[in-house]
């Protein structure tokens, strides 16, 4: 297999990976499927989702193709289901007291904080020998969705 397949593979097993593990924690504890999944009606999570897919795919789209593709929709599910999963709707009822929620603000600030060093990094990299353009586009998602957390959180 050549590099592009392999990464292609790697993104679809991951997917699978988490259907899968949704589908048995719905076996043992019925219910929860509807709970985990809640961030697909959530207006907010899917725009966040959606604009960390369509930035991964601007970013890598021309270089590295349906891998890119299949990335970027893992990138915005996982970015949709943080988003999604911060709402009030979403905690736990069995949360302590004195336990509160992480904001989606502060995931958002904490996002942007790891996001714009790898961003610069990959840009350096891109210029010098190096790879650079994995390290830039992992930077430009994260950087992205804490900017759309952080941004969400301020309402």
């Amino acid at each position: 297999m050549t590099g592009g397949d392999t990464s292609l593979l790697a993104s679809v097993i991951i997917l699978s990976a988490l259907v899968v593990r949704t589908a048995l924690t719905e076996l043992k504890h019925p219910g929860s499927a509807r709970r985990q999944w809640a961030f697909v009606t959530n207006p907010k999570a899917m725009a966040a989702g959606t604009t960390v897919a369509a930035a991964t795919i601007l970013i890598g789209g021309a270089r590295y193709g349906w891998s890119a593709a299949a990335w970027a929709l893992l990138a915005g599910a996982l970015a949709a289901f943080v988003t999604g999963s911060t709402s009030s709707a979403a905690v736990p009822p069995l949360l302590p007291d004195k336990e509160s929620p992480i904001s989606e603000r502060k995931i958002g600030r904490v996002l942007v904080a790891i996001g714009a060093p790898l961003t610069v990094a990959g840009v350096a990299m891109y210029f010098l020998p190096g790879p650079g353009v994995p390290v830039l586009i992992i930077g430009l998602s994260l950087l992205v969705t804490g900017l759309v957390m952080a941004a969400a959180g301020r309402r």
